[in-house]
């Protein structure tokens, strides 16, 4: 997991919606930092950790709701949509990661297992052994893998495309300038709204 940036000049007598406005600020600059990868497809840890940059800035705008009011409820929604599919993506990198290790397993098996066959069989057998191993068994199980594998690419490719589809439209509608005013504009002070009962 990518390090948080740290937020300097956090004032602890200074007021919640100062404060708020400085980490909102950060979280939302480290966020968007990530921005030139969106469109790498193969930037699987890039992806990931803007993944993470958004946890941070959700978690930061639900944090001080009470500071950002509704338009910091919009930005929430947001957030959480673009750390859905981000959070699906990262899913399936997982899955494909486990798959090919799977697969390294069983060639890496399989492959001893040739040798072994080859060393004990007469020379004028070898082109067939061969043969038949690359023509892999009903029951082999590199099979399903290889299955299995390609349905998990091209469900990470098609979120992947809403991901992109979400990120230009969240851009288009100015998201990056509503929290840009969210975090410079004077708000509100709610602190005398809180009640505590």
């Amino acid at each position: 997991m990518t390090k948080a940036w740290q937020v300097s000049g956090v004032d602890p007598s200074g007021t919640l919606v100062d404060n708020a406005r400085r980490i909102l600020a950060v979280r939302m600059a480290e966020f968007y930092s990530y921005a030139p990868i969106v469109l790498d497809e193969t930037a699987v840890t890039e992806l990931h950790n803007l993944r993470i940059a958004a946890k941070r800035l959700r978690y930061t705008l639900e944090l001080f709701r009470t500071a950002f009011g509704e338009p910091g409820e919009k930005q929430i929604e947001r957030v959480r949509d673009v750390q859905e599919l981000l959070g699906q993506i990262h899913d399936h990198d997982v899955r494909i990661e486990l798959i090919q290790d799977e697969l390294k397993v069983l060639a890496s098996e399989q492959t001893v297992e040739l040798g072994r066959t080859l060393a004990s069989s007469p020379t004028t057998a070898h082109n067939s052994i061969t043969a038949a191993a690359l023509r892999p068994q009903p029951d082999d199980p590199r099979r399903g893998l290889l299955g299995l594998l390609g349905r998990q690419y091209t469900t990470r490719h098609n979120t992947y495309i809403s991901f992109v589809e979400l990120w230009t439209k969240l851009a288009e509608e100015g998201m990056r300038t509503d929290l840009v005013r969210l975090s410079a504009r004077e708000l509100p002070d709610r602190s005398t709204e809180i009640s505590v009962t």
